[in-house]
């Protein structure tokens, strides 16, 4: 399970982080801003006005820009709508001032990545469910922030939470379960986190069992396909393997979430 930790580590957004911190003066100046809509949402819970962020940044418009839009120099937004444009699609930009909001909102989320990812091990499930938790975290304390970025989770999560799931869950496809869990957070204030992420493990159940039927369809497919192509097995033994299949094959018909286990035909 190395693979997951070294993935998370070189995610688009890891990536983004870590190049960032070697252009210091560039990077101190966008933190300027990222923390100006930061303070700014936070008493408002609105989308602050771009002249307002400037203000408050101590900057000027035209390095507004080279800091935040589709013209920044190192724009997180504009990485992922190269390398993932359904999730970058999620995360709709009318405005500079929304750009900035979206990588603020993973600006301020760094803190509890950096954390979940020194908690957690191989573990997929656990690392998963530890995500939940962190996540709802975060939004219980920067409400301010999530209702001025629209209720949308930091890309950065909806990207990790694909990578830990793996066995080709999409980012876009996930975004919905994390953004339903930052909208329980907001509806009910003061709500202790993990309350929050229980409803969420209940969905992640749910998408886990059919995941694991997918996956196990798509093993016994294989199966079948071997056994026809293996001349080494005999008919009688190849009638009885077909017949083991087929009961398979039912069993994932009937329950598509079933595991396979100690009550599964061993071939």
């Amino acid at each position: 399970m190395v693979d997951m930790i070294h993935a998370l580590r070189c995610s688009v957004a890891a990536r983004w982080w870590a190049e960032n911190e070697k252009r210091r003066r560039h990077w101190d100046t966008t933190q300027h801003y990222y923390n100006a809509f930061l303070s700014l949402s936070s008493r408002t819970g609105e989308l602050p006005d771009r002249q307002e962020v400037v203000s408050l940044a101590g900057g000027r418009q035209s390095t507004f820009y080279t800091v935040s839009g589709p013209k920044a120099l190192h724009s997180l937004l504009a990485r992922y709508q190269g390398a993932l444009p359904g999730l970058a699609g999620l995360y709709p930009a009318p405005n500079v001032a929304a750009w900035l909001g979206h990588e603020t909102a993973v600006w301020a989320y760094w803190p509890h990545r950096t954390g979940w990812l020194r908690s957690i091990d191989g573990d997929r499930d656990r690392a998963a469910r530890a995500l939940l938790f962190v996540l709802a975290d975060f939004a219980a304390g920067w409400q301010g922030l999530m209702r001025a970025s629209g209720g949308r989770p930091p890309m950065c999560a909806v990207e990790d939470f694909a990578i830990v799931l793996g066995r080709g869950a999409s980012p876009e496809t996930l975004y919905g379960l994390l953004a339903r869990l930052l909208t329980s957070v907001a509806a009910a204030p003061g709500m202790p986190p993990e309350a929050a992420a229980d409803s969420a493990e209940r969905e992640l159940d749910g998408l886990l069992r059919r995941m694991n039927g997918a996956a196990a369809q798509a093993r016994l497919a294989e199966a079948i396909e071997t056994v026809r192509n293996d001349p080494t097995i005999s008919g009688p033994r190849l009638a009885e393997i077909g017949k083991m299949l087929r009961s398979a094959g039912e069993m994932l018909l009937t329950d598509p979430g079933r595991e396979t286990g100690a009550d599964s035909p061993v071939i």
